[in-house]
């Protein structure tokens, strides 16, 4: 075993977290962390696999991956990239190139074409426009004139003043009866009581809820897991940055909420933020069981 991998091994042991539980976390194969925890990157796909799948065990075990490669670098193998592909021989180059510019030429009595086709259709519009500026403005008919007139006249102006009258004691009313901001009933607030802490393991009773939701908002990337006590999974995978999640959990009495990571996950309990019964600096992985009491 390397100096990296009892590392490693000591940090998810001080988080009480399975290999089994670490494989769903980061969804990397137990025979790898296995492997990475023992120094046996031989079974690993490549190099680049191998610092990959120690920089996901490290975060998932609240320890910082940089730091450890920087501390470690002996005991981590470096990643390369594949080489590329020789360049091209100056004959073949050579020889596209001169294909290119055989499709150009081939090419140019087609645009020269369709650029005169073009030019002589904006002539044609110019030419248009300017006879059409030219022309008299059409006179108004003597029955346009006296439909204009009546809409001016002292009846119809005392008709419009009336109907915005009416308007305006409409909108009145509909002000008067709609409530003021003082009326309305405030949200109610979820009471929510922390009865028991254990390990990493805190239950919630979660008092005369109405309603019961839970939302979930990833800073950065975490594994979660939201089920009930009756083998009903609501979600359980990775939440990526800026990606939410939000579950309507009404019906449930006792839910599950499994959380990899807590300083990149902001929780929210019926639209209001929830506070951690654990601080996520102290135990970034937590499994929440709340206890809903109708």
């Amino acid at each position: 075993m390397t100096e990296l991998g009892k590392r490693l091994r000591e940090a998810r042991e001080e988080k009480q977290i399975s290999l089994d539980e670490l494989q769903e976390m980061t969804k990397i194969q137990k025979r790898y962390l296995i492997g990475i925890e023992e120094g046996n990157y031989a079974i690993m796909p490549g190099n680049f696999y191998v610092r990959a799948f120690i920089r996901q065990y490290a975060e998932a075990v609240g320890l910082d991956p940089d730091e450890l490669f920087e501390q470690y670098k002996q005991d981590v193998p470096q990643s390369y990239e594949d080489d590329l592909p020789q360049p091209l021989s100056r004959v073949k180059t050579r020889q596209q190139l001169s294909a290119e510019g055989t499709k150009w030429l081939d090419w140019l009595p087609k645009l020269a074409v369709a650029a005169v086709v073009v030019g002589a259709a904006v002539l044609v519009w110019v030419l248009l426009q300017r006879g059409t500026a030219s022309e008299p403005p059409a006179r108004t008919s003597p029955e346009t004139a006296e439909v204009e007139s009546s809409k001016n006249s002292p009846l119809e102006q005392a008709k419009e003043k009336e109907e915005a009258a009416k308007k305006a004691e409409e909108k009145k009313k509909q002000q008067a009866e709609q409530p003021t901001p003082e009326d309305k009933p405030a949200a109610p607030v979820t009471a929510l009581n922390v009865t028991e802490k254990r390990g990493n393991t805190a239950t919630i009773e979660v008092n005369n809820p109405a309603s019961f939701s839970i939302e979930l908002t990833s800073k950065g990337t975490s594994w979660i897991e939201v089920y009930n006590t009756k083998g009903h999974s609501f979600y359980a995978g990775n939440l990526t940055s800026g990606q939410t999640k939000t579950f309507d959990l009404s019906a449930e009495s006792e839910v599950w909420v499994k959380i990899g990571r807590t300083l990149d996950v902001d929780m929210k309990v019926n639209g209001q933020p929830f506070a951690y019964p654990f601080a996520p600096k102290d135990e970034v992985y937590q499994k929440l069981r709340f206890i809903l009491k109708k």
